[in-house]
């Protein structure tokens, strides 16, 4: 592995803890069913790609739920909570293992596939050790801002011009193996944890 200055994680089911049929029981228990099918832990598709993505708002894509769903009473706070269902938590041996990181001078950021009402409850959950989720990283790039997803180059480029890195010098971890795979082609060093992998080990060793 080449000298590792810059580390890169994505959220959901690297940093943030997941669980998929709790949010689509969620999304059943609201009558839901059309919504639940389309909720998966890799790839935004159909509306919820198009939210992520940044080309339509929350509350637009809370309308094309309802009449997906044909649920048209269901309102906008309800949807929120029921995707929010998808994230359990982050554990707090990965927050302080992003802290000593940090503490050799390893510059660390964020690149994830996500929307505006998630991100109201993972910032929650980095407060379990007492910080702001800002404080443990140098930059957070979320797709809904840059109008991109993963795992197209576009959106890497767009991190690496702005933040300066060097791929060469970076270490991007991910659970997609498209998103590690589009990674490795421009250069990246990548790692690409198993389900509930604790591998603050590897950042220990950088």
């Amino acid at each position: 592995m080449n000298t590792i200055r810059n580390v890169v994680f994505d959220l959901g089911g690297v940093l943030v803890e997941l669980d998929i049929e709790r949010c689509r029981r969620a999304f059943r228990d609201l009558g839901m069913e059309a919504v639940a099918e389309i909720v998966q832990p890799y790839y935004p598709v159909e509306v919820i790609g198009r939210l992520e993505g940044g080309e339509i708002s929350f509350h637009e894509a809370c309308d094309e739920m309802r009449r997906l769903a044909g649920r048209p009473d269901i309102p906008d706070e309800r949807i929120a909570w029921a995707y929010g269902q998808f994230l359990v938590d982050v554990p707090v041996a990965k927050l302080r293992a992003i802290e000593r990181l940090r503490s050799r001078g390893i510059r660390t950021y964020v690149l994830s596939n996500n929307n505006p009402a998630s991100m109201l409850f993972i910032r929650g959950m980095f407060r379990a050790d007492g910080h702001t989720m800002e404080e443990y990283f140098d930059r957070i790039y979320l797709s809904y801002e840059m109008h991109d997803l993963k795992p197209s180059e576009t959106i890497f480029w767009q991190m690496i011009d702005d933040s300066g890195m060097h791929p060469l010098e970076t270490l991007f971890i991910d659970d997609g193996a498209k998103n590690i795979d589009t990674a490795r082609r421009l250069g990246f060093e990548v790692y690409q944890p198993a389900p509930g992998e604790d591998f603050t080990p590897l950042l220990d060793r950088l």
